[in-house]
């Protein structure tokens, strides 16, 4: 599916009047105007091509819609595309993404992501990839692209949802130009302003040769969440900055090479989480109050350096991408609630307990890549992938008196580590047959190979009897492909269909009795039918498609007494679903977009181990979600031009997972209205913007806190939806 920006933007009451014109010129002559929509290239099957002649469902974000929403996360374009889900564990950074009701069952992620060509994130099924996919602050991202459904082939292990990419900004060869900018604005019920700056040079040093680009953003996000049991007030108060710089070397006109850094910090004070009762999911104390006794911290850091080389044989083309990345999380979480009990059985009634997580995951990744030409009856692209990850996980578990001072004697109440180390090796490759010019085929294959090692390091304390160090280690092989036809039924109109397949890496185990001694890879099988349609001189779009995922081997997460968790195969699951979404320009000065998913993804077997039954519904997942925007020109006096815009995204009701049952928090369905309007030249655009312009109230996903003594459910935490949020920028271009 699509859902891109072409243009400025509109009214959000024009839309009414712009659907029953759509759908009474659809079927109109397909004759060019200056009304037609802006083709949008993208690098889906690495290659460059429009997005509607791609086999397969692809959306497109584009920095001009990034900018009118003011997006500063993923959560703030999540719901404007079809089929994609965004949660967050309360502050940017904490991240999980889900595609097609293919959710995250275990520390694994199910979404690949990606920085240009390279993957980011750890693949180890023991550093929480699922829980803290990249969310860089997008200041200078091109665009957005994704990718739905499992991209194993040409993607490898972790998309078996899907795959996003963030296509950064190329430098330029040919000119200089400046941006900088500034921005204010309030959230309701927050204490304090927020705001950031931001500035990028993008300039050619040596004209056609050598081009340049730097840039830095900061953006500083107030606390909203008090907390009634501290006092603390806007507790979750969050900052995020951000810098590049990249050379783009073009020594000759068929061969460039382009070198990259990339830094990004986030630090939050607290979550956005409040304190709910376990049954009703009402708040304990107010809507936007927690009962945290200590602050819930997050930290999380990303150094990411790249070097890509394109030469262009003529008869083909060669890449070659590189990177390595080192990606640092660190949470405080407060687990006073959960282990307050257990204090009183050491004689230490009243005590408080933080649980800090630190994780680091140092990532080098080599690709190599040759393809052939576009314009031949037979194309081909083969390559060839390896990386090598290191990984840390360290977590204790303190014991403090309520003036902050260590519990002697059972302080820390546990300390483990569990480094790991991940190498994969890969071939791959893809074929397309073009049997007429309206007709072709497509097929890829890849082989994986990963060798795991993993250390298990327990401290003896309180929790644990006896300290450990046990090693474990893993060796698999996977075979994954795709495979559909596509026909044009005339140039602007094309179906397909496509089965494709996608796997999460497995690996070593904790070493506890009952515990499989490792974890093998689960495996998903996508079969999927599309079309791809543009109608009245290609001043409309109109994408469906419709899927059918079986998912097997499921990777689930398990618990023993003490809070210990483990990774186990278990289950099936199966997601069906229909997507679509619709871009029209009715008029010179209108964009009109509208999207809609449906998608019913349940366990068919039960898993005892998360309390799943065969039938329950996978967390995380609206079975109905969907969009509508609209943008709207005009122009003004001299060289300025007005714009207006609107956005209401609507979002399903959904399961959490709980301790005690697969869907033990229901949360209700919610939409939020975003607008923005602006005015600008070829130099300067001030801008109001406004997210959540109603102040919906709602609780995105909730998670339970246990007695660590009974097992029982005490409460739930929920994080919210960011209230009402209202902002002025000023950006200026030299």
């Amino acid at each position: 599916m699509i859902s891109i920006r072409f243009d400025a933007s509109g009214k959000l009451p024009l839309v009414c009047a712009a659907l029953p014109l759509l759908l009474a010129n659809h079927v109109s002559a397909q004759v060019s105007t200056p009304l037609e929509l802006n083709e949008v290239v993208v690098t889906a099957e690495k290659r460059s091509e429009s997005v509607q002649d791609v086999g397969a469902s692809v959306s497109v974000i584009g920095s001009e819609l990034l900018d009118n929403l003011h997006a500063t996360q993923l959560t703030d374009i999540g719901a404007y595309v079809p089929g994609l889900q965004i949660d967050s564990g309360g502050t940017p950074g904490q991240t999980t993404i889900s595609m097609r009701g293919i959710a995250p069952l275990s520390a694994g992620a199910t979404v690949g992501t990606y920085l240009d060509d390279t993957p980011i994130g750890s693949t180890s099924i023991h550093d929480r990839g699922s829980a803290y996919a990249l969310d860089i602050l997008p200041y200078d991202v091109q665009r957005i692209e994704v990718l739905e459904g499992p991209q194993g082939t040409l993607y490898g292990a972790d998309s078996v949802g899907g795959a996003l990419k963030y296509i950064l900004t190329s430098p330029n060869l040919t000119k200089t130009e400046v941006r900088v900018g500034a921005d204010v604005f309030g959230i309701s019920g927050a204490g304090n302003p927020g705001g950031g700056a931001r500035a990028m040079l993008n300039t050619a040093l040596i004209p056609d040769s050598l081009g340049l680009i730097a840039s830095v953003a900061s953006e500083n996000t107030p606390g909203y969440i008090d907390s009634s049991q501290s006092g603390r007030k806007d507790q979750n108060a969050a900052r995020q900055q951000s810098g590049r710089l990249a050379l783009l070397w073009q020594p000759a006109s068929n061969l460039s090479v382009r070198f990259g850094g990339l830094f990004q910090h986030t630090i939050a004070d607290g979550n956005a989480s409040v304190a709910l009762g376990p049954v009703t999911l009402q708040p304990l104390s107010c809507k936007l109050c927690d009962n945290n006794y200590l602050p819930n911290v997050f930290k999380g850091n990303l150094q990411f350096y790249s070097a890509d080389v394109n030469w262009d044989l003529g008869w083909g083309k060669f890449v070659s991408a590189t990177s390595f990345s080192n990606q640092q999380t660190q949470v405080d979480a407060d687990v006073t609630r959960t282990y307050q009990p257990i204090f009183a059985l050491f004689g230490a009634p009243g005590g408080l307990s933080i649980f800090p997580l630190n994780l680091t995951t140092r990532k080098y990744t080599q690709e190599l890549r040759l393809s052939s030409a576009s314009d031949i009856p037979l194309e081909w692209l083969g390559g060839l992938f390896y990386t090598h990850e290191q990984g840390t996980n360290h977590q204790s578990l303190t014991a403090e008196n309520p003036n902050g001072s260590l519990i002697d004697g059972i302080n820390p109440f546990f300390v483990g580590s569990l480094p790991t180390t991940y190498k994969e090796y890969a071939a791959f490759g893809n074929l397309t047959y073009h049997i007429t010019q309206k007709f072709d085929v497509s097929g890829g294959i890849r082989y994986a190979r990963n060798d795991q090692e993993f250390r298990q390091i327990l401290e003896a304390g309180p929790l644990i009897a006896t300290g450990s160090n046990q090693s474990g280690t893993s060796s698999e092989g996977v075979w994954t492909y795709s495979a559909g036809p596509r026909f044009h039924f005339t140039p602007d109109v094309m179906a397909y269909a496509r089965v494709a397949t996608g796997y999460q890496a497995g690996g070593p185990n904790l070493a506890f009795p009952g515990i499989p001694p490792s974890v093998k890879s689960d495996r998903l099988t996508n079969y999927e039918v599309g079309l791809k349609s543009e109608y009245w001189g290609h001043r409309a779009i109109v994408n469906v498609s419709a899927y059918d995922i079986e998912w097997k081997d499921i990777q689930v997460t398990g618990s023993l007494p003490g809070g210990i968790t483990y990774i186990a195969n278990g289950g099936t699951a199966r997601s069906q679903g229909v997507e679509a979404d619709m871009t029209v320009r009715p008029v010179d000065r209108l964009i009109v977009e509208a999207t809609a998913n449906y998608t019913d993804a349940k366990l068919t077997q039960d898993v005892p181990s998360i309390g799943g039954n065969s039938g329950d519904r996978l967390p995380f997942v609206p079975k109905w979600s969907g969009s509508l925007r609209a943008d709207y020109t005009m122009p003004l006096a001299n060289d300025w031009n007005g714009h207006a815009g609107g956005g209401l995204r609507l979002v399903g009701v959904r399961y959490s997972s709980g301790a005690l049952a697969l869907d033990e928090f229901k949360t209700g369905a919610y939409g939020a209205l975003d607008l923005n309007t602006d005015v600008s030249n070829s130099r300067y655009t001030v801008r109001i913007f406004a997210k959540n312009v109603t102040n919906r109230h709602a609780i995105l996903t909730a998670s339970g806190t246990q007695n660590g003594l009974t097992g029982d459910i005490v409460q739930a935490e929920g994080v919210v939806l960011q209230p009402r949020t209202v902002g002025l920028s000023l950006d200026a271009r030299f």
